[in-house]
This record gives C-alpha cells, sequence and structure tokens, in this order.
C-alpha cells in the first residue's frame, strides 16, 4: 500500500501555493485520504483534468489526475476533461455531498446529507453550478467524488 503523504508530495504547481482556491482543496485531498486510506484505491485510478471554477470570487484551478499522482494548477491549465463552474459556495458544497455507494452515487443517510443534496440540485436548476464534460466522464466524476467528499 503506498503511503498517502509519500503519493501527495508534490501536489501544488509553481505558483499554486499564492491561490488560496487550490492550497484549500490541496488540503482537503491530503485529509481525506490521511483521515479514510480506503479512499486511495480510487485516487490512485484517477486519470483526467479537471477545472474548478468560481465565478463569483473570479477564481479557478486545474486539478491534473495521472494515476496515483494530483497536480493543482492555479487557473485553467491545458484542456479540462471536466469543468465544473458555479458560484463559490456550489461548487465547494460538493465536497460535503454523502457518497455511499460504490458507484459514488449521492444518497444522503441523514438530513444533513439531504440538505446538501437539495441545495446542489436547486443551484443546478437555477445555472448557479455547471458541469461542462461530466456525462462524458462518469467514472472520473464518480472517484473524484468518493476521493473529494468528506461524507464518503
Amino acid at each position: 500500500l503506498v503511503e498517502p503523504l509519500a503519493v501527495l508530495a508534490e501536489i501544488l504547481a509553481p505558483g499554486a501555493d499564492e491561490s488560496g482556491f487550490a492550497c484549500m482543496l490541496c488540503d482537503l485531498l491530503r485529509q481525506n485520504l490521511e483521515a479514510k486510506p480506503q479512499k486511495l484505491g480510487d485516487f490512485m485510478a484517477l486519470k483526467g483534468v479537471v477545472a474548478l471554477v468560481a465565478d463569483d470570487a473570479d477564481v479557478a484551478v486545474t486539478l491534473e489526475l495521472r494515476s496515483g499522482s494530483c497536480t493543482i494548477h492555479a487557473g485553467i491549465h491545458g484542456i479540462p476533461d471536466v469543468t465544473i463552474r458555479g458560484v463559490a459556495d456550489a461548487v465547494m458544497s460538493l465536497s460535503n455531498l454523502p457518497v455511499t455507494t460504490r458507484l459514488g452515487l449521492p444518497i444522503p443517510r441523514d438530513e444533513g446529507g439531504q440538505v446538501v443534496l437539495r441545495t446542489l440540485v436547486t443551484a443546478l436548476r437555477r445555472g448557479e453550478l455547471k458541469l461542462h464534460g461530466a456525462w462524458r466522464r462518469p467514472g472520473l466524476m464518480s472517484r473524484l467524488g468518493r476521493v473529494m467528499s468528506v461524507d464518503g
């Protein structure tokens, strides 16, 4: 088994340490893998480029995922396979989405999970959250959801 901290040793791209959003995602990823080592299998299988854009905060980051490594870039880097775009609260609340099945489906087990799911569905309906390319890469989205979820 690979040690999570060794996998995440060089996660921030040069200059990304100046982005609060990039640092926050890096910390979230580290904490999730440290607290729940069972997520390491999903992390090791992640392959793709995911951009996260918080329009109202005027910040963006790109996660470059390559079979057991992740580089977080400030801004949009390269051509993303998936872009998650919306208001900062909606983008960040994705990490609170309850992911309880092997398929990574959001199935809430408690009232708090139901509230998060309803909030995200409402944000999608209102256009406050957009998932570009997500339907073409369901495996990437499922694994990323399981790795990034603080509840799963």
